[in-house]
């Protein structure tokens, strides 16, 4: 669990590049009360604990069915299964962003969108962190990535741990964009973005790793059998 946690936490800061360009805009219209350094930076943390609130709320969700595959005794095929899919990711590139919403999501999403843009104005610290929340709540393939990780974990608390992982990852690529804006992450955004496929890639191999059953420690520890009695009937 500890590798995939560190692995989720780099994923996350090698994909700040992509929260950069995706969120940015919104964490600039975010207003703060006054221009001074510390009420911009308590603004900035404020919106992102929204964001990390929502992302811990989707890996609760998301665990409760990898709690559900865990009671029927197909972890490990959730775990292979989300290993191949977030290799496929990369070399597949933008799948797991062409799922498009129709229907009732597409209307949920739209009344999002609509909510975040009214809220953009408020500068109240309860209103930043709801924004946050709703900003969590867009659609996003690098989220998309690390749920697919967070239901591989087996358990609610271990998914809300991974993604909070994940999450406090993006946390201080956006707030120093948010407090000094995308001059000084310039230089660094190529890097990150040449980097967070690799880390995509090592994310899905331990989870293929993991549902093997190799019996190898920590990397791919055996699923405990349950011990049977056969009892003989004299």
């Amino acid at each position: 669990m500890t590798e995939l946690l560190a692995t989720a936490f780099l994923l996350g800061v090698a994909g700040s590049a992509h929260c950069v360009g995706m969120c940015g805009p919104i964490a600039l219209a975010v207003p703060s009360p006054n221009n001074a350094f510390l009420t911009r930076l308590g603004s900035s943390l404020l919106l992102n604990g929204g964001r990390l609130f929502t992302y811990v709320l989707l890996g609760m969700t998301i665990g409760v069915f990898g709690a559900g595959m865990r009671l029927v005794g197909l972890q490990q095929v959730t775990s292979i299964a989300a290993g191949i899919a977030l290799i496929l990711s990369v070399l597949i590139p933008g799948l797991l962003e062409r799922w498009a919403p129709t229907g009732q999501w597409s209307m949920a999403i739209g009344r999002l969108r609509g909510a975040l843009g009214r809220q953009l104005g408020r500068t109240a610290p309860e209103a930043i962190f709801f924004t946050g929340m709703l900003n969590g709540a867009l659609p996003c393939g690098l989220v998309y990535a690390a749920l697919l990780g967070a239901a591989a974990q087996g358990t609610v608390l271990n998914s809300a741990a991974f993604m909070a992982a994940f999450a406090m990852g993006t946390v201080p690529a956006m707030v120093l964009f948010r407090l000094s804006g995308a001059a000084m992450l310039s230089r660094l955004r190529p890097r990150m973005r040449r980097l967070a496929p690799a880390l995509v890639c090592t994310m899905g191999v331990l989870m293929i790793l993991r549902g093997a059953n190799l019996g190898v420690p920590y990397l791919s520890p055996a699923v405990p059998q349950v011990a049977t009695q056969v009892t003989a009937c004299h």
